[in-house]
């Protein structure tokens, strides 16, 4: 592992929310190929690699972990297989933004983690670690990375993804992504209704710790509409909205 890269090991930890075993995987997730082309010029003979094939692995990664997210977060299984709270259509486009060269950007731009890319000096000049295309590559060797380091374990991919992807944050921005929360929220602010906007709260909780099921109400105002049910509080306040938009649509 480069010296100049040791210092910053336990920063980049810290943020991704992962420690490795292999500490040079993570230093060649963020080496550059110009800081590789500079330094074999200075020192013949000594073999260091750059991110790009990280790279490669990573995006193909991110799509997995992007889609475990979705069957996490707006997926839960019923008797008749897994439902889920958003169409196909709405899956397929939040995958595509949620994974474009702008959010990427924007979310390793957002934790400053291309401060810590070993660069040629020439690129250093020329500022290209704020490039956006720049910043897209690291975030998928950064995803690589962790997967072989992992013993290809989707779930420690997924939880690094959950951390500096800026999921919530989309979803709360996107215009195109509806669902029933969003869908009840704005019957309710209808200048017709004027109903307080709806509120969620947990009425109980089963299970262990790593199987947790639960119960949400939602109220308007004063009250109390109906309930949903999920292995996550999204999911059963979705399906406690769902019921509530249903309710208030009959009368």
């Amino acid at each position: 592992m480069q010296a100049c890269f040791e210092y910053a090991v336990p920063l980049i930890e810290s943020k991704i929310g992962y420690v490795f075993v292999d500490k040079n995987l993570l230093c060649q997730a963020f080496t550059r190929e110009s800081f590789v082309n500079e330094y074999r010029q200075r020192r013949r003979g000594v073999a260091i690699q750059s991110n790009e094939v990280l790279e490669f692995f990573g995006d193909g990664v991110l799509s997995a972990a992007v889609i475990s997210l979705f069957i996490r977060d707006f997926s839960d299984r019923s008797e008749h297989g897994i439902l889920t709270t958003l169409t196909e259509g709405q899956l397929s486009n939040m995958k595509a933004k949620l994974s474009d060269k702008g959010n990427l950007s924007r979310s390793i731009e957002r934790t400053g983690l291309e401060q810590f890319l070993l660069m040629s000096e020439g690129d250093k000049k020329l500022g290209i670690e704020k490039q956006p295309s720049v910043m897209e590559d690291l975030f998928e060797s950064i995803l690589g990375a962790v997967y072989i380091d992992s013993g290809k374990n989707a779930d420690a991919v997924m939880e690094v993804v959950s951390r500096i992807l800026d999921f919530d944050g989309y979803l709360a921005k996107n215009g195109n992504v509806q669902s029933y929360k969003n869908a009840l929220q704005e019957y309710c602010a209808d200048k017709r209704r004027r109903l307080p906007p709806p509120a969620y709260e947990t009425v109980e909780e089963k299970g262990p710790d790593h199987a947790k099921i639960y119960t949400r109400v939602c109220t308007i105002g004063e009250n109390y509409y109906a309930t949903g049910i999920g292995k996550n509080l999204k999911i059963a306040d979705e399906e406690a909205a769902k019921n509530t938009l249903e309710l208030l649509k009959k009368g």
